[in-house]
């Protein structure tokens, strides 16, 4: 492990006899450290608070404030600091006691210089080793925040395409339903039912419960897609998942022109995943390949079972464009985009690899331009270690 030089630490010394203070402040300053010496455990604290030092050493015999009190006051000021507790020979009892409060190490009276210096080597190692670490975890929860971010923005624009195309899908019942109601209403005001209006009211009747009930499914789905929730890892039933998802697609599929072939399967072993994001991965997918088939096409939609059996393959497949070769290593960058303006900002492919990447899983593209595209998503399945 690394560590800056001994030039770049500073130390706070507190000792309350003047001749140890004073040899030891020059043994460490020779050794290239910037030393700080207090002859109590008051002052000690004092310039702990002014010269914020990486390395506090205290003896632990010292009057009105002992060492294993400015130990503790240290720590809870500063987790990191380092402090290493001098002790009488013997005082075992008070050393331990030391550790048990975090005490990077202890070294004994009279002072040995090896030992000072090996304790010294091990407290910047555990500083810097903890540092690196806190650092670490900034880091990732950074990241895990603009991956957040990144697949909330995605999500929100995904939404909106969703709604315009939902406003239409919905508008179709509606007028059905609108219709038949009046039809019906028509007939009562006829008097009562013989057997045929009877027969045809009963008919009414059935249409408009099944395009309510169509209705109030889109709904159903765009609201579950829409529903800001954390991630909730659950055994998912990837054809079903498959089936609601079209649901929310099928009207820009249709505007489109473009045929959908689906072949699922039989008896998929479930998935364990976050169902928003695994059905967000898949209306990106399928967004991407209405955008690369403006003059329609095929859609091709696979779920099979893995050869290994432990888990399953989600391929979605157009008969498109296709990618150049050279933009095929991007597509997966954020903001990496072969649209024209107004097309997309390029962030649903990097969502949906960042969210198979959380899912522990992969997505891989093939693509040959003028012959279409095949997203693969594969997914282990729930029983998967």
């Amino acid at each position: 492990m690394e560590t800056s030089q001994p030039e770049d630490w500073q130390i706070v010394l507190i000792d309350d006899e003047a001749d140890i203070r004073e040899v030891t402040a020059i043994t460490l300053q020779d050794a290239g450290y910037l030393v700080a010496t207090a002859a109590d455990g008051q002052a000690g604290l004092a310039l702990f608070a002014e010269y914020n030092p990486q390395i506090v050493i205290t003896d632990i015999r010292m009057p009105r404030m002992d060492g294993l009190a400015v130990l503790e006051s240290i720590k809870q000021s500063d987790q990191d600091t380092e402090v290493i507790v001098v002790t009488a020979f013997g005082e075992m009892d008070l050393a331990i006691r030391a550790l048990q409060l975090d005490a990077s190490d202890f070294i004994t009276k009279p002072i040995n210089d090896e030992s000072l210096h090996l304790a010294l080597k091990r407290a910047r190692e555990r500083y810097t080793a903890r540092k690196q670490a806190r650092d670490y975890t900034a880091l990732l929860e950074k990241r895990n925040a603009d991956q957040a971010r990144i697949l909330h923005q995605d999500k929100m624009m995904s939404l909106g395409r969703l709604a315009a195309s939902v406003v239409h899908e919905i508008n179709n019942p509606l007028s059905g339903i609108l219709n038949y109601l009046r039809l019906m209403a028509r007939v009562l005001n006829r008097g009562p039912l013989d057997a045929e209006q009877q027969t045809k009211f009963e008919t009414y009747l059935e249409l408009v419960e099944s395009e309510t009930d169509r209705c109030s499914r889109i709904v159903s789905s765009l609201l579950t897609f829409a529903r800001k929730t954390p991630p909730a890892f659950t055994p998912i039933d990837f054809s079903d998942l498959m089936t609601r998802t079209l649901v929310l697609s099928q009207h820009r599929l249709g505007l489109s022109d473009i045929a959908v072939t689906q072949h699922i399967d039989p008896a998929l072993p479930p998935v364990k995943g976050d169902f928003n994001q695994l059905q967000q991965c898949l209306i990106n997918l399928i967004f991407n390949a209405i955008d690369a088939m403006p003059q329609g096409g095929t859609l091709d939609l696979s779920i099979r079972t893995r050869t290994n059996g432990r888990g399953v393959s989600v391929s979605v497949q157009d008969s498109g464009t296709g990618i150049a070769p050279e933009d095929q290593t991007h597509i997966f960058e954020p903001f990496f985009t072969t649209k024209g303006a107004g097309g997309g900002v390029g962030l649903g492919l990097s969502t949906v690899y960042g969210i198979l990447e959380s899912h522990g899983g992969t997505v891989t593209v093939n693509s040959n331009p003028g012959h279409g595209t095949i997203f693969v998503l594969k997914l282990p399945s729930a029983g998967t270690p």
